[in-house]
């Protein structure tokens, strides 16, 4: 009997896009039915879950009201079950998953639920830029924080062609097209009712895109830059959670381990490179475990550009084989809050399936920040 942390269910929504088929959902109801289907398939008892720490970054108006706590209420964990939000920007849902291993790893906790959402139809991003604190604004040049201008600053300073975006761009549509067609996010998604019926599939994935077309789209940051809508994450909504216990309490209750949560990592970069934060955040995490970036057999990076996922993919070295097999956020989206979960959701089922036993979830994260954790098959 030990105290590692070990995911025992790994769920998520399908992705919304923007004003699509969550218009009318809020961010709680996208959150509830991913917590009462890990209860529902595991049997666990809401008596028996210690915590839900879930990750959301616009956290206000209907996803403030510590939303976490909200949820838990609203779901099958009810009153006597805490919750607490956290967030980290677009890595919010990664830093849940690894609050919650911490503290089991530490005996703290025996059972939590970790995740996270966002709803950006909802609760718009860039909404309260104008209270931004002054001196932010005179240390920096706020128009170049925008998610991307800094992506624009990657492109220039790392010589990534509009080419390389949209071929890579390309690259994420036909995987995550083929991985809906082929039915491989089937045991990690889980349906959500809406007025207008069931959504049981990513909306904003686009099997006919080519590269002509890709092509085609005007930039929109820079009139001379290579940014499009086209090479870019989604603006989406979307919820992802795992249910994260000790080895001993899986073993305790007949729970199938899918995976153990291993080391992690957090980084701070240039605020106006964010994207290239993945890269020190997943260095620091090699130099502390004493491995090397080619050791992991699955990587899971987050798209929020091409231009820095090709980056930090060549930075680091990994084989385009391993990397974002199923597509990525251009292809699926990006729920800011969730997205540092859907990660881990994909990449654990992925392993299960190819038997790939060290993987790894990174992401950039907005103001310049990087967070890398890795999962292993369990032995």
């Amino acid at each position: 009997m030990t105290r590692t942390p070990v995911v025992v269910d790994a769920v998520r929504t399908p992705q919304g896009k923007e004003d699509g088929v969550y218009a009318d959902t809020r961010s709680e109801d996208l959150s509830v039915p991913l917590i009462n289907q890990m209860l529902a398939s595991t049997g666990v008892e809401s008596a028996q879950v210690d915590d839900l720490v879930w990750g959301c970054a616009q956290q206000r108006d209907e996803q403030g009201n510590n939303l976490a706590r909200v949820i838990a209420l609203l779901s099958d964990l009810g009153e006597s079950v805490p919750g607490t939000t956290v967030n980290r920007w677009c890595a919010s849902s990664a830093q849940a998953i690894t609050t919650a291993a911490d503290a089991i790893a530490a005996g703290q906790r025996e059972c939590v639920i970790a995740g996270g959402v966002e709803s950006m139809s909802r609760v718009k991003m860039g909404e309260n830029t104008h209270n931004v604190h002054p001196k932010l604004a005179e240390l920096y040049n706020i128009g170049e924080l925008q998610m991307g201008m800094t992506a624009e600053k990657v492109a220039d300073e790392y010589d990534v062609a509009r080419q390389e975006q949209d071929e890579y761009a390309l690259r994420s549509q036909q995987r995550a097209a083929e991985a809906t067609e082929s039915g491989r996010f089937d045991d990690e998604i889980v349906p959500i009712e809406t007025d207008d019926g069931p959504v049981d599939a990513d909306e904003g994935i686009r099997p006919d895109t080519t590269l002509e077309k890709l092509g085609e789209l005007p930039t929109v940051f820079k009139s001379d830059g290579s940014i499009t809508p086209g090479n870019a994450s989604q603006v989406s909504d979307g919820a992802a959670g795992l249910m994260i216990t000790s080895e001993a309490f899986a073993e305790e209750h007949g729970l199938d381990v899918l995976a153990e949560v291993g080391d992690h990592s957090v980084a701070g970069v240039d605020p106006t490179v964010m994207g290239i934060g993945p890269v020190p955040a997943v260095e620091s995490l090699c130099e502390r475990t004493g491995r090397d970036p080619e050791e992991y057999d699955l990587v899971e990076l987050n798209e929020a550009f091409a231009s820095q996922t090709l980056y930090c993919q060549r930075e680091l070295g990994f084989d385009d084989d391993i990397f974002n097999v199923n597509g990525g956020a251009i292809a699926i989206g990006h729920p800011l809050g969730a997205s540092g979960a859907r990660l881990p959701v994909t990449l654990i089922h992925e392993m299960n399936k190819r038997d790939a036993e060290l993987g790894l979830a990174t992401e950039c994260v907005g103001f310049g920040q990087g967070q890398a954790i890795e999962f292993r098959l369990p032995q």
